[in-house]
């Protein structure tokens, strides 16, 4: 009996994931930040190789899966920056494989004297894929199914901003704030005839930085809309050491606890502009509705090299 209220649950919360939202849910790992808001790609100096992966729900068949590898690379003498993300994502029958292009332009001195906007567009492009065959349905002969597999391609755009009043690391305190919007123009997806509608998807992030010395406490809130129902709110307030090692926890309106540390390996192979960031977070629901879903993890990595 337990087992069949825990797979009703799981069938439910899938259910509603698969019908509300079509991005994959964000992280409180900051640094993944480049895969929802193209105008944070290569903010700073650093030319980026990194990668992201998640699994939620371990233990259920069926659970989300996402992650992302991109390279992000900053031209510093036209204050600009370009990015290419491999991107996946997969939720029980419904799954996404895809490549996304970001730009982002930067305006220096906007506000302060090191504050920065960064204005960026995206495009995504996506082989959206529906595969019912190890799936139990109430109606097996719902047109929408009954193939068992349906595949199709699909591009779309997006857009955000971000800015920051201290482009600088490790200078002084700091305020950042950036929001952007994914499918803002998107064409149909047709499963089977059945056309998946393709939602607008809003994604803000505010937060700050607090230094003290070569530490800083940086305590973030990141919201998730689709319109017209909140997602998830997302806190988080992480501790870093410059060039050592992150701590941080974090909370999301959905009721999931998280704790996250991380590496960070200064003078990564001997270089000394080149350095390593590895990275793991952990989540449990311990909410009523998420109690039985199990835990999680996340792991990041990344390879950061200055350029100037």
């Amino acid at each position: 009996m337990n087992r069949i209220v825990k797979s009703f649950v799981v069938l439910m919360l899938l259910s509603f994931q698969m019908m509300g939202q079509q991005v994959a849910n964000s992280t409180h790992i900051s640094e993944a930040r480049t895969y929802w808001n193209p105008a944070y790609t290569a903010i700073g100096n650093d030319m980026i190789f990194d990668g992201f992966f998640r699994m939620q729900w371990i233990g259920f068949s069926g659970a989300p899966l996402s992650g992302f590898a991109s390279f992000q690379y900053p031209l510093l003498d036209y204050n600009m920056s370009g990015g290419v993300l491999l991107n996946f994502d997969k939720t029980g029958p419904v799954s996404k494989l895809g490549a996304q292009i970001n730009y982002a332009y930067k305006l220096k001195e906007v506000l302060s004297r090191y504050g920065q906007l960064s204005l960026g567009i995206s495009a995504n492009f996506q082989q959206y894929s529906f595969n019912g065959t190890n799936e139990i349905f109430n109606q097996p002969d719902d047109p929408l199914i009954f193939r068992n597999r349906s595949s199709v391609f699909f591009p779309s755009l997006g857009g955000g901003f971000f800015y920051t009043s201290n482009i600088r690391e490790y200078k002084g305190n700091t305020f950042f704030l950036g929001a952007a919007m994914n499918h803002i123009y998107t064409t149909q997806v047709l499963i089977n005839d059945f056309d998946q509608v393709r939602q607008k998807h809003f994604h803000f992030n505010v937060g700050g930085r607090f230094y003290n010395y070569d530490t800083y406490f940086e305590p973030m809130i990141t919201a998730n809309l689709v319109k017209p129902d909140i997602i998830d709110v997302l806190y988080s307030l992480k501790f870093e050491k410059e060039d050592t090692f992150w701590a941080g926890l974090g909370f999301s309106g959905s009721g999931i606890m998280a704790l996250q540390g991380g590496v960070i390996m200064d003078r990564f192979g001997g270089n000394r502009y080149a350095k390593l960031k590895l990275g793991v977070l952990a989540n449990y629901g311990v909410s009523s509705a998420l109690a039985n879903t199990g835990a999680g993890f996340e792991f990041y990595v990344g390879y950061n090299f200055d350029m100037k």
